[in-house]
């Protein structure tokens, strides 16, 4: 969605930033792992053998960046109580699990696995290239779900220049303009998952309701958020405080922007 740029003063800043707390993290903050010749990966939060960054964002506990090389992948391995998705940037990947599903979906895709009482499956990449995508694992409201798999096919017209509702929750939409479609796939979380690529100058205001926070990621492009510039693969969280509603402004950068937004209920 397109809006006039406005002018944002020193004393505009530092009232939203009163309103709550926002935290810039650059990409080359992120933990990088090089585990084996077919996988690259970096760390958003503490994962595998990594324990020096950050253990979750309220139910967000784990979003890697992954780099998946041609013929490499996540073999068959077991999960449990975890919401489980992977958003797809570039190539393919092929999910199969103990259910007995089986699919490659392409960029703009999700593929989503809520492990409950547990399952397993795996993650391939059997394309000729090499596949990004951002692996996100939430905590789910209570354990003991039963397994239950989904996924959903997208093409850059349903995100572009909108926020695209990816994936919903227990919890309501928000109430924001700037919103297509509502997703079909329901995490046993009050999270809201959406994705959006801007064409240059595009820009989304919305609001994060008291008590809420939003984790974000620029995946592609450049964006500036709230008067911070955040280049590819920096991230930002942002949190309102329990009282007041908090405005955040999004402008994508000359080259576009291509970001993911996780809203979700602020940590107790």
């Amino acid at each position: 969605m397109k809006a006039e740029f406005s002018a944002r003063t020193a004393k505009q800043i530092a009232c939203r930033a009163a309103m709550g707390a926002v935290r810039h993290i650059p990409n080359g903050s992120l933990h990088v792992s090089k585990p084996t010749w077919w996988l690259e990966s970096r760390f958003h939060f503490n994962f595998a053998n990594y324990y020096q960054g950050p253990s979750n964002f309220g139910a967000l506990r784990v979003l890697n960046d992954d780099l998946v090389h041609a013929d490499g992948g996540f073999g068959t391995h077991p999960h449990r109580n975890a919401e489980i998705f992977s958003y797809i940037l570039d190539g393919a990947l092929t999910h199969q699990d103990s259910m007995g599903n089986r699919e490659a979906l392409p960029r703009g895709c999700v593929q989503y696995l809520s492990a409950g009482t547990g399952l397993s499956h795996s993650e391939m990449n059997d394309g000729d290239r090499t596949c990004r995508f951002l692996q996100v694992w939430l905590t789910p409201d209570r354990n003991g779900h039963a397994p239950q798999y989904g996924s959903a096919v997208h093409t850059k017209a349903d995100r572009h220049n909108c926020l695209q509702h990816l994936l919903g929750g227990t919890g309501r939409l928000p109430d924001w303009p700037c919103i297509r479609g509502r997703s079909s796939i329901t995490l046993h979380q009050d999270a809201n998952i959406f994705v959006s690529e801007s064409d240059a100058g595009v820009e989304h205001h919305i609001s994060l309701e008291p008590g809420r926070q939003a984790y974000l990621v620029n995946v592609e492009g450049a964006l500036t958020v709230n008067g911070t510039k955040l280049a590819t693969r920096d991230a930002m969280a942002l949190m309102a405080n329990s009282k007041d509603h908090m405005p955040v402004s999004l402008s994508a950068g000359s080259d576009g922007s291509h970001f993911m937004l996780i809203e979700l209920v602020g940590a107790a």
